[in-house]
């Protein structure tokens, strides 16, 4: 694909609805074990990132194309949730859209390092993945700020990113496929394990393999290769793309139009896939908007999701990587 085929990114504009996360990264160091208790060492913090995580973090893969990302989505109110603000600010992505949800915490995943090796993850969330919290009042303010985002800003896309954190609920799904749909707007999901049953007749679906292999066995798929999982899934929910992440195998691609498949295999020595996931779907969802067939759409999301694997931590795409 030639680049300026990828200076259609410029000014698309992308609903991204979804669960909202903050990511941070710990780098300790220890010279000691603890006195209290045996073989466990004293770890001395020595620098913390942080970044934005989950659909945030879509909607800046977004911004760093060049397109306009509108996030919409709940943090709670607390000190995660003001940084989460705060780096939304610093990158320029309207949080008119984020709704502060006093009953739920905000997502934090802490991964924590010592000498420069992964350690440990600490996340800290609400019990039962903040399903309590998602009340009909949030799932009205939710729907409100989507419907908003649509009339202000006439959409290209919309972007569902479900991590199954409460936000993409099954009362609230339906409605805003339905909603898109009077909009005659293009649907993108990413889904997780629960309720991706729910997501009927969109354009674009992009599991990853361990998702798509869920998915499978909860359909009684005998034949289990992908082809034919595929197939069953279509006849399911009706997609009309399927996209499916297979790691450093590339991806795959099925679209029942054509009776393609297609796999891009990306070798790649000591890959960060924080984050990856989300890269793909922002790529994926441009190129959808752009009107790039699904075969160009796999390419770019292989070759986007290849360069953010080297990169450290949750960083994003840009548009100059994919150029280049």
């Amino acid at each position: 694909m030639q680049n300026n085929d990828l200076s259609k990114f410029e000014n698309k504009r992308i609903i991204v609805v979804g669960d909202i996360m903050l990511d941070e990264f710990v780098y300790t160091t220890s010279a000691r074990n603890s006195p209290e208790y045996k073989d466990v060492p004293v770890l001395h913090i020595q620098d913390k990132k942080q970044y934005l995580g989950g659909a945030a973090n879509v909607a800046l893969n977004i911004k760093k194309l060049k397109a306009i990302p509108y996030l919409v989505g709940t943090v709670g109110d607390d000190e995660a949730g003001k940084i989460v603000y705060e780096l939304l600010h610093k990158e320029d992505i309207t949080n008119l859209y984020v709704h502060t949800n006093h009953r739920q915490k905000t997502t934090c995943k802490t991964r924590i390092f010592q000498d420069k090796k992964p350690v440990f993850r600490i996340d800290e969330e609400d019990a039962d993945a903040s399903y309590l919290s998602m009340t009909n009042l949030v799932n009205h303010f939710i729907l409100k700020n989507i419907h908003a985002a649509i009339t202000n800003h006439k959409p290209h896309v919309i972007i569902l990113q479900d991590y199954n954190k409460g936000v993409l609920n099954a009362a609230i799904i339906p409605e805003i496929l339905a909603l898109a749909k009077q909009h005659s707007l293009l649907v993108c999901v990413d889904p997780k394990f629960d309720n991706w049953n729910l997501y009927q007749d969109v354009d674009l679906f992009k599991p990853n393999f361990h998702e798509l292999k869920v998915m499978s066995e909860e359909l009684l798929v005998k034949d289990d290769s992908i082809e034919n999982i595929s197939k069953e899934l279509q006849q399911k929910i009706n997609f009309k793309n399927l996209l499916v992440t297979l790691g450093s195998e590339g991806n795959f691609i099925f679209n029942s139009e054509k009776s393609q498949v297609l796999n891009l295999k990306s070798q790649i020595s000591n890959a960060d896939v924080c984050g990856a996931g989300d890269t793909v779907i922002a790529v994926a969802s441009l190129g959808l908007a752009c009107g790039f067939s699904l075969e160009q759409i796999a390419e770019l999301s292989n070759k986007a999701g290849s360069i953010v694997c080297q990169k450290e931590h949750v960083q994003p795409i840009t548009l100059d990587d994919l150029m280049n």
